[in-house]
């Protein structure tokens, strides 16, 4: 989707969201329109990936590489927000993104929005693959158009949910204060990490330290890496960066709701890369709450402007 009906349709949420409240009749309607928008993304993303041929002939050939490359992308990437996070206390700081008390935990209400988690995880686990299969055994690569144009009318949607509820959120100024500066380090660390996991993961496949900083260097932007490289090195090397990051974007998916179980809120901005600004956005908003959706933008916004920089730089080392 354009980069600037993205920023609209957020924007415009939150614009109209920051005239409402959290108990607004509306603002809880457009969270159940979001969550349901979720449900139809994921499964035209699941689709769209088993009916792509592309995809399925690769798997067999470069499948395994590019599976350990999206991998250690993502951990090396989770890793450096993780530490950054530590070093700066930010998870206790944020608001709502501190470990639980003893008293929430035995809180009735706490409990229930911990089995609307657990139940929202398994949906979006659940939609991932049913559209896989969908796409690969009722599908045959013709329906690409229209699975496209579902993808963007439910991205609308989420992105225009997900402002609201960033606009009705009275916090979300107060976070960014606390903040500050450190906003920009988080997408610089993504970077770093998901390079340096690359680069040593390639380093154990055989490939050039150039070559495997360039796959890493998609941040998950698969389309835009994959031909990059194809044109600046090589048709297998920009095969194997295609699905890395077609990886890097479903493991995402997959993970999101475990990451921010485990490693806290502002981790969950880690995994996704440069898909933070769009595809994957409300699934950080989900997993993490409003308080990390901005940060989660302006990162997913610096690495894709990063790609098209850094691919032929690496290149040409």
């Amino acid at each position: 989707m354009d980069f600037y009906l993205i920023i609209f349709f957020l924007f415009t949420g939150i614009l109209l969201g920051f005239k409402l409240d959290e108990k607004n009749h509306f603002v809880k309607f457009a969270d159940s329109i979001t969550k349901v928008g979720l449900v139809f993304l994921l499964l035209a993303m699941g689709a769209g990936l088993g009916s792509n041929n592309q995809i399925v002939l690769q798997l067999g050939e470069i499948g395994f590489q590019a599976f350990v490359f999206a991998a250690v992308s993502i951990i090396f990437s989770l890793l450096a927000v993780i530490i950054f996070v530590k070093i700066f206390n930010l998870n206790n700081l944020l608001l709502g993104a501190g470990p639980e008390t003893e008293a929430e935990i035995e809180n009735p209400e706490t409990e229930n929005t911990q089995k609307a988690d657990n139940t929202m995880s398994i949906l979006i686990f659940a939609s991932v693959i049913i559209g896989i299969l969908i796409g690969f055994f009722l599908l045959n690569g013709q329906e690409l158009v229209w699975l496209d144009s579902l993808t963007n009318y439910s991205l609308v949607v989420l992105l225009f949910g997900v402002g609201i509820d960033i606009g009705a959120s009275r916090e979300i100024i107060k976070d960014l204060k606390i903040m500050g500066w450190k906003l920009i380090l988080i997408p610089i660390l993504i970077a770093f990490g998901s390079i340096l996991g690359t680069v040593l993961t390639g380093g154990i496949f055989g490939f050039a330290a150039g070559e495997s900083a360039a796959v890493g260097a998609g941040f998950g932007w698969y389309s835009l890496s994959g031909v990059l490289i194809s044109k600046l090195h090589s048709a297998e090397l920009g095969s194997l960066a295609f699905l890395t990051n077609v990886f890097r974007e479903l493991l995402t998916v997959m993970i999101l709701p475990l990451v921010a179980k485990y490693f806290g809120n502002l981790a969950v901005i880690a995994p996704g890369g440069a898909t933070t600004m769009d595809v994957t956005l409300p699934l950080v908003k989900e997993a993490g709450g409003e308080a990390v959706v901005i940060p989660a933008f302006v990162s997913g916004a610096v690495l894709s402007t990063l790609v098209p920089v850094l691919v032929p730089l690496f290149l040409n080392i």
